[in-house]
């Protein structure tokens, strides 16, 4: 069982503040510049560091004022001018020297060099050999996409595992998914665990993420409800949105052993939903509807679920359709502002949204708002989910000459009643009109004798006319069918459709010519 699921590794590359740590001792600096820096009194800090790294022996000053006029504190930026004291830096032991450029030249511009992960990596290699857990771990990742190094996925793997054990959290995180995304064994779950527990109690927000999801789940562990809250608790104070919403859900409902306390689920998922969390915005819609302990508020639950609609969340977007629709917390009732919202569901993926649209107009509510063209699919959709309405407005319109809906009740007797000899005339008025599909599916029936007599010459004719207006089926069923026939049939066929053709505009009725 896959412990982790599946997460693009990322480099978090950017430039460290001067209080990065190294393997030379603090006090190697005077202490005035050393309070300066503690202060972030640049200004000051650069001034005394430029003379003092200009000396001999003086690694740890050259690395700082490198590292001030990379990051242009204290005076104007100078990359070249700091990349060249970083170097000087590494030269006189300083790793940290070492890992910072290699930092730059993996981010790029954002460090304001090129990307060159190959120099990157010349940086880096000497260090992983000399046990810097840091270098260790960005040259896995070089290793592990080929980026500036040979790709080597056991070679990554080593350096993970030494970046590990030395206790450097990302690399325990990442060792732990890739242990729980190959061969799947006890022993392999057991060790991505293991390293994932570590880089936890290290502090690795989404390690520790996930752990509770583990416990929580028992996927790939025993499972362990108050551990996992513990944990949730743990990644939602270090501000990870997905755990916050969790653990307010938790709390909201007063599962999983957590308190239903209306207090500490607004908490969290208000922490979530400002982080932008479209989950946590319609947890926090559904609370406030009545979900939960917390007291309803209507028009509060409206606010969040325009939020999480505005964020692309479907489900919000058609629960904000029947607020509008009832007015519920939204002032008075109004369909027509309701309707955008469940097509707007729709568009993010939510049926439901569709299929309440198909149900409102067969019923009438959205007679002059929404023309029956463009209200076809939906009505059928609605169809499909038993609403009694729809079929009937669907053989109105049917009656009334809208290709659309004929050929969409042809298809619904056909493949939902499997009903061939009732969809067979829709299915040819559409056909007649135009709609390609129809007439493809008109063909098969003729082609098989499905609710009709079998009539290879109409359905050669009808697969010749669906191929010519582009249907990518057609011309192969077409074709085959030619073999089981005559030339006396082929031709009767032809001309048919040069027939069709020739007579197409004159049995075009007015209600198929006005649709898009």
């Amino acid at each position: 069982m896959t412990l982790l699921r599946p997460a693009l590794l990322s480099l978090c590359l950017v430039l460290t503040a001067p209080g990065m740590t190294s393997a030379q001792p603090a006090d190697a600096l005077p202490d005035d510049i050393a309070a300066a820096l503690s202060a972030q009194d640049y200004v000051t800090a650069r001034t005394a560091l430029t003379p003092l790294s200009a000396q001999d022996g003086q690694a740890w000053a050259q690395f700082r004022l490198g590292v001030l006029l990379v990051q242009g504190q204290g005076g104007p930026r100078d990359i070249e001018g700091g990349i060249a004291l970083l170097e000087q830096a590494l030269e006189g032991g300083t790793s940290a020297a070492g890992t910072l450029l290699a930092r730059m030249f993996l981010t790029g511009q954002g460090a304001g060099v090129d990307r060159d992960p190959a120099r990157a990596a010349g940086y880096l290699g000497p260090l992983a050999e000399e046990g810097v857990a840091e270098a260790q771990y960005y040259l896995a990742l070089l290793h592990d996409s080929g980026a500036g190094v040979p790709q080597d996925a056991e070679r990554a793997l080593t350096l993970l595992r030494a970046a590990a054990t030395q206790g450097h959290t990302d690399a325990q995180y990442d060792l732990s998914k890739r242990l729980s995304r190959g061969e799947e064994s006890p022993e392999a779950t057991a060790e991505a665990v293991r390293w994932l527990a570590a880089a936890a109690e290290g502090g690795h927000v989404e390690a520790q993420y996930f752990l509770a999801f583990a416990l929580d789940t028992g996927n790939g562990i025993a499972p362990d409800k108050p551990a996992a809250l513990n944990w949730y608790r743990r990644a939602a104070e270090g501000g990870m949105p997905i755990a916050q919403r969790t653990l307010g859900t938790k709390h909201l409902l007063g599962s999983d052993g957590a308190a239903q306390d209306a207090g500490e689920a607004l908490r969290w998922l208000n922490a979530a939903a400002e982080a932008g969390d479209p989950g946590a915005m319609m947890n926090l819609a559904l609370a406030y509807g009545g979900a939960g302990a917390v007291p309803v508020d209507d028009a509060a639950a409206a606010t969040w679920l325009d939020r999480a609609s505005e964020a692309g969340l479907g489900q919000a977007s058609f629960l904000l359709g029947q607020y509008i629709e009832t007015g519920r917390g939204m002032g008075a009732p109004d369909v027509k502002t309701a309707a955008r919202y469940y097509r707007l569901a729709g568009e993010q993926g939510y049926q439901d949204g569709p299929v309440r649209l198909g149900t409102l107009v067969a019923e009438g509510a959205l007679d002059g708002i929404v023309p029956p063209h463009m209200a076809v699919d939906w009505v059928v959709m609605a169809a499909a989910e038993g609403a009694d309405a729809a079929r009937g407005w669907l053989r109105t319109q049917a009656d009334q000459d809208l290709r659309a809906a004929q050929a969409a009740l042809g298809a619904l007797l056909l493949d939902t009643d499997g009903d061939a000899t009732r969809a067979l005339p829709y299915l040819a008025r559409a056909a007649e009109t135009g709609d390609v599909p129809a007439q493809f599916r008109l063909a098969t029936l003729y082609a098989t004798g499905n609710g009709t007599a079998l009539d290879y010459v109409q359905a050669h004719a009808w697969f010749n006319i669906a191929a010519t207006r582009g249907h990518a089926e057609a011309g192969a069923q077409r074709d085959v069918l030619g073999k089981l026939m005559t030339p006396d049939q082929v031709s009767a066929a032809q001309a048919q459709v040069r027939t069709f053709f020739d007579t197409a505009s004159d049995r075009i009725p007015a209600a198929a010519r006005t649709q898009p």
